[in-house]
């Protein structure tokens, strides 16, 4: 039996489902691949079951240690809470995510990240949170597959921090991560590695293309969800996604502002021996990885042993 050495970001996409598998202790790219399934048009089971036949072929299902997998972020709440003194953070941020939905903290999956402090000078913590019906249907999904699912995180969280291991030089400006999928556009405004608010478009026509493209440009330049500053202060803009390489998809997305919209390489900085021969290939896989690797990530960080 293979050594389970590999920890897997699994990205759930709308129409699509994206791998990325790192080896923790070497620090690299072991594995990428894609698989067009619409996940939400199957039942966990049946889908599972798709995914560990998918795994199996690549001879992914013995070797994984460890699995971290996406929940949306439309719909979601993300917000950044400074807990009133004394209150503990978790209570903080169950209260906060209960008011947000109007309903019991019980139906809700709750994750918080330490941001160092907020606007008031007071520690901070990245709440996230949605409906527990979903966070219930990934881990099923995992279940079916067979897969040891270790976290859950946001599509656009682990985007972010895909953006945040590739570009470190960007740190200092104000940029927009954008995530580009089949129907619907996230925004998350990044600075100094603290998160300054999202936001979310979406697609209600027969031309989802243009409407994700022209509702980003224009929340780009509005600065939509942004909490503090203003967006004329953006010094960059990524895009990701699987709308990411789409021809004409980041000039729309660029109408109106002043930067240029780059493409997110999710494979920047990290070494990918095994794809040496690939380049032209992942140049335009390479973006709608950023979830995965960043998924793979959280994990990969905390797991050099």
């Amino acid at each position: 039996m293979a050594k389970k050495n590999l920890v897997v970001g699994l990205d759930l996409g709308e129409e699509h489902c994206t791998l990325v598998a790192l080896d923790p202790k070497k620090n690299q790219i072991e594995h990428v691949a894609t698989w067009n399934e619409a996940h939400g048009r199957k039942s966990p089971s049946e889908l599972g079951e798709g995914l560990h036949a998918w795994l199996s072929e690549r001879k992914l299902n013995k070797g994984v240690k460890a699995v971290a997998i996406s929940l949306s972020g439309v719909g979601a709440m993300l917000r950044l809470v400074e807990p009133d003194s004394g209150l503990p953070p978790e209570e903080a941020a169950r209260f906060e995510a209960r008011t947000w939905f109007g309903i019991s903290d019980n139906d809700l999956w709750i994750n918080c990240l330490p941001q160092g402090l907020g606007p008031h000078n007071e520690p901070a913590q990245l709440v996230a949170a949605v409906r527990r019906s979903a966070a219930s249907r990934v881990a099923s999904i995992c279940d079916a597959a067979n897969i040891p699912l270790q976290e859950a995180s946001l599509d656009i969280v682990a985007a972010a921090n895909a953006f945040e291991t590739n570009y470190p030089s960007w740190s200092d400006r104000l940029v927009a991560v954008v995530l580009a999928a089949d129907r619907h556009l996230q925004i998350f405004w990044t600075q100094e590695r603290k998160f300054l608010g999202h936001a979310v478009v979406v697609a209600q026509g027969t031309n989802p293309s243009d409407e994700l493209s022209l509702g980003g440009a224009k929340a780009l330049q509005e600065g939509s969800g942004l909490v503090r500053g203003q967006s004329d202060g953006l010094g960059g803009v990524f895009l990701c996604g699987q709308r990411a390489a789409e021809t004409g998809f980041a000039a729309r997305l660029g109408t109106g502002i002043h930067v240029d919209v780059r493409l997110l390489d999710s494979f920047a900085s990290l070494p990918f021996p095994s794809a040496e021969s690939m380049a032209e290939q992942l140049s335009e896989l390479s973006p709608r990885c950023a979830t995965a690797l960043g998924l793979a990530l959280t994990l990969s960080q905390g797991d050099r042993s």
